[in-house]
């Protein structure tokens, strides 16, 4: 079976990988069926370790990791292409649009670990895990809020609060606690966390096309993984 050389792109570890068998296939496909986000995360988890020949931590991965690795070992299995369909910005009709996959990239830089909230408070931020996302029911539950999915990413991504005496580990804390941390910042402190929140690397691509309806000249970016399929 080939292989084929890929770097994780928040490590710059290069390894090896191999397009996905049959059974591997089947259990993607199931995990997609069931439309549960654990179940999935999992599958897709089970599909890049099978896939990869070097030895790879797949709990310390971020999102973007996983989608990219698991966008190069599709396209090593099934295509180099992916087909989508995308609205048109004018008339709003679908189009079909074919992306080539080797094509996507991981794009922007980690900010800043840092956010100095007051002179005596600093956050010390991370980028949260694919599996730590995937596992928070108030990140990904089925009944979980819009603010509860903000609060539940910003609290997985923080990992220390610096004072002028101690330092207190974001992990030591309850949920309640944490929420209660967050809900009693500023608008503008708490506008700190979500710019360090949006300015995370992500999964890419520019697409132009024209309207097979109006044929108006459409320009869009696809973001995350989700946009690809």
């Amino acid at each position: 079976m080939p292989k084929y050389s890929v770097v994780i792109p928040s490590t710059q570890q290069e390894v090896r990988i191999r397009p996905f068998v049959v059974k591997e296939e089947k259990i993607l496909l199931v995990a997609m069926e069931s439309q549960d986000p654990k179940q999935i995360a999992n599958a897709i988890i089970d599909t890049i370790e099978s896939c990869t020949e070097d030895k790879i931590e797949t709990d310390k991965l971020t999102s973007y990791d996983v989608e990219y690795m698991f966008m190069q070992i599709r396209g090593k299995s099934v295509g180099e292409t992916s087909t989508v369909n995308l609205k048109c910005q004018e008339c709003n009709e679908d189009n079909e649009v074919t992306i080539n996959i080797a094509n996507i990239k991981v794009e922007g830089t980690v900010p800043s670990t840092r956010i100095s909230i007051t002179p005596q408070v600093t956050l010390e931020m991370k980028p949260p895990t694919y599996l730590q996302v995937a596992d928070n029911e108030k990140i990904v539950g089925e009944n979980a809020s819009t603010m509860d999915r903000i609060f539940g990413l910003i609290a997985a991504s923080i990992d220390g609060v610096l004072t002028d005496e101690s330092r207190i580990s974001f992990k030591d804390i309850s949920a309640n606690e944490a929420t209660e941390f967050l809900e009693s910042m500023t608008s503008d402190q708490f506008a700190k966390i979500r710019d360090y929140m949006e300015s995370q690397p992500s999964l890419k691509h520019n697409v132009e096309y024209d309207c097979s309806s109006c044929g108006k000249h459409n320009k869009m970016t696809l973001e995350g993984m989700q946009d690809f399929f």
